[in-house]
């Protein structure tokens, strides 16, 4: 993985905080049920592939009538482009004050157009993991993805996460799990 320049980092882990904070959540054996966990981020990592696409033009097995870029793309603008990843790890808490550490969450995200994504949440608790993924508009601050299943306590779980910026510490994401 290559790193980015500290200014492009602290900005790209601004996304990736409101991305990844978390909120304690009820369990998710019990249905209609909802945990919310407080997350701090740990560690954001960001791999630029823009070498790949160079190679890409110059030897592609299409021939020289590769498709040009979408004028939807964000290939003249500051930031990720399609193809890139943006990798983070959390420290959760059950608690707003971060006191009580209950695990830990890594989201992997995979940038397409226009700042979104395609993400996946693993969010290993004492009890169980919980598994997301799904599109994510990363520009947005607030994420939004499908719950897919789990192991342990929350074995079958499904649902919806939903991530925000807490109101009161503007470093920690509120997480928000809704299970059926």
């Amino acid at each position: 993985m290559s790193r980015r320049p500290a200014a492009a980092l602290a900005a790209l882990a601004v996304v990736a905080i409101a991305v990844t904070t978390a909120v304690p959540v009820a369990p998710a054996a019990t249905q209609g049920r909802s945990l919310v966990l407080y997350a701090k981020p740990a560690r954001a990592e960001f791999v630029n592939h823009n070498d790949d696409r160079e190679r890409g033009i110059l030897k592609n097995p299409f021939g020289s009538d590769y498709l040009p870029t979408p004028p939807s793309a964000n290939s003249a603008k500051k930031g990720a482009r399609a193809g890139d990843n943006a990798l983070f790890s959390l420290k959760l808490y059950s608690d707003r004050n971060l006191t009580r550490h209950v695990g830990t969450a890594i989201y992997s995200c995979t940038f397409n157009f226009a700042r979104e994504a395609i993400c996946d949440g693993h969010f290993q608790l004492r009890d169980g993991a919980m598994f997301a993924m799904g599109p994510a508009n990363l520009g947005s601050g607030n994420l939004v993805l499908p719950v897919i299943g789990g192991t342990g306590r929350y074995s079958g779980a499904h649902g919806q996460l939903s991530s925000t910026w807490s109101s009161t510490k503007k470093t920690v994401q509120v997480i928000r799990f809704r299970l059926l």
